[in-house]
């Protein structure tokens, strides 16, 4: 029987689309979801149930285990990089289970087209639902009346709730999140270059050993981190006081999603390491692997942390070869 699901939460529209382009039965939408779609929706009883994560930027699922592990893996192969943080049996004794299902960059991006094919939508919607939901509502209101101005709107909306914003603070948080969903320590730095949608921040260090290099951090140090709207990975470039390069440090990553107090991406474990003078190298791809054979990531996502960290590894070692010898 196809899995009958109760979705509620800043998703709930595109996942209703999500759920009926699936095959899936979803029960009891809230009135102003239904008016959005011709289809008649059936009341009563439901299999698995769908909300916000309290940070909005997942959801969580809860129900019957088999009704639940087909919407999952339905999920996990249609919205290119979501990431299952969490699977457990309920206390119940009923066979039931709960999930958290993380909603990354690209995934937030796909849900934002299924949600365009129901009711008119900006890029990045789901995002700026969870920035500046009020801005969001006022800009869509007008892309209903001028439609043709929806790149205009795309490019205001940006600017006002996210670059602008981020500009002004000055300084830079990063938010490097666990597959697991528990987010490190945020990576905190001053705003060093700026352009559309490029950022570079710095950082200072206090003592112990850079991640990858393995090498020691000495007195004045300093990172610059480079990163991209977009990108599946973010560069660390360390320097010593005296401006001379250390290495670099190319983290793999779910596309990177700009904020105005910072970024966010989840980690994807795999990275890039280039100490100064070395030929560069993979590191922690036994971690994606795992990712990959616990069930939390999908096959086309591990394929493509693969692609991007190999991609850069031989455009480093190129790089490295092309440079003419010094005499």
């Amino acid at each position: 029987m196809r899995p009958r699901i109760k979705i509620r939460g800043i998703y709930s529209t595109a996942l209703t689309r999500f759920a009926l382009d699936s095959g899936f039965v979803v029960v009891a939408p809230l009135p102003r979801v239904q008016a959005r779609f011709a289809e008649t929706f059936p009341e009563g009883p439901w299999d698995v149930a769908v909300q916000d994560t309290c940070d909005f930027q997942g959801i969580e699922l809860a129900g019957d285990a088999d009704s639940l592990c087909n919407v999952l893996t339905a999920m996990l192969e249609k919205l290119q990089d979501p990431i299952i943080s969490d699977f457990l049996p309920t206390e119940d004794d009923d066979p039931t289970a709960k999930a958290t299902l993380q909603l990354p960059g690209a995934a937030k991006a796909k849900l934002d087209l299924l949600r365009g094919a129901v009711v008119p939508t900006l890029h990045n919607h789901h995002r700026l639902k969870i920035i500046n939901s009020e801005l969001l509502r006022a800009a869509e209101s007008e892309l209903v009346r001028h439609p043709d101005e929806k790149p205009e709107l795309e490019a205001m909306l940006f600017n006002e709730a996210i670059l602008g914003p981020l500009k002004r603070e000055g300084e830079f948080r990063l938010e490097h999140v666990r597959a697991s969903g528990k987010p490190m320590r945020p990576r905190k730095g001053r705003m060093h270059k700026s352009s559309e949608d490029r950022i570079v921040f710095k950082r200072t260090f206090g003592q112990g050993r850079y991640d990858g290099l393995n090498l020691p951090i000495r007195s004045g140090d300093y990172g610059l981190t480079e990163l991209r709207e977009g990108d599946w990975y973010v560069r660390h470039s360390y320097f010593s006081r005296e401006s001379l390069l250390i290495g670099d440090y190319f983290n793999i990553n779910t596309p990177v999603e700009l904020y105005p107090y910072g970024a966010r991406y989840v980690d994807l474990e795999i990275d890039v390491v280039r100490r100064c003078g070395e030929e560069a190298f993979l590191t922690d791809r036994e971690k994606l692997e795992l990712l990959c054979r616990k069930g939390s990531i999908s096959k086309d996502l591990h394929a493509k942390a693969l692609i991007v960290a190999e991609q850069i590894l031989r455009s480093l070692n190129r790089e490295r070869t092309d440079k003419p010898e010094t005499r």
